[in-house]
């Protein structure tokens, strides 16, 4: 009888430690998901088939529309966000990252700003044909998703094993005064994790 119990409460403590595992992975949190791969993390809401969100990969952070509609990556376009008691003009781009296309809302943080007061949140994209595409999302659990999503990007920016190289020798020459260093490329819209302010 005694092993009887002990392996029910193996299975019962695996099976609570699977589900937990799960539950990392993907998350609500009110009207929004917490979703979490190997190498990314996003924070989304969605309504009739468009979804908002912010999406962090390596240490960049980006807030996106994504719709049915296809865009042409690199195209720019503005865009009217409407929120409680405020309304800003923004610029969409649109952009490809691991083959998906991402429309990026750039300011970052005037779209930031509006997730943090709550209620809905509309955008007015303008159309081929000359009409706006209007999208509205609720932001109950906005920022909490958000502030998780950008805490968990920062901590597995910090376990990330290090790649080992090694590079071809090549010859390096003492920098020019005044000419600073080349810095890696960044999405266009996106923030470096160490820049954001939660």
């Amino acid at each position: 009888m005694g092993f009887c119990l002990k392996q029910f409460c193996l299975a019962s403590s695996l099976s609570l430690f699977s589900c937990g595992l799960l539950a990392a992975e993907r998350q609500a949190i009110g009207d929004w998901q917490l979703q979490s791969t190997l190498n990314s993390i996003e924070a989304s809401t969605s309504n009739g088939g468009t979804s908002f969100g912010l999406f962090c990969q390596a240490d960049q952070c980006m807030f996106y529309l994504h719709d049915t509609l296809m865009c042409q990556p690199g195209a720019r376009s503005p865009i009217l966000m409407s929120g409680v008691g405020n309304t800003a003009s923004l610029s969409i781009q649109c952009t490809q990252i691991g083959g998906v296309l991402f429309q990026i809302l750039e300011p970052f943080n005037t779209v930031f700003d509006e997730l943090k007061k709550g209620g809905l949140v509309s955008f007015a994209v303008p159309l081929q044909n000359g009409s706006f595409g209007v999208s509205r999302f609720s932001l109950n659990g906005a920022t909490e998703a958000v502030r998780r999503a950008l805490q968990e990007a920062g901590k597995s920016k910090q376990t990330q094993p290090p790649v080992l190289v090694v590079p071809p020798v090549i010859r390096i020459e003492p920098p020019k005064l005044g000419i600073p260093p080349p810095t890696p490329p960044v999405v266009p819209g996106a923030r470096r994790l160490q820049d954001i302010m939660i």
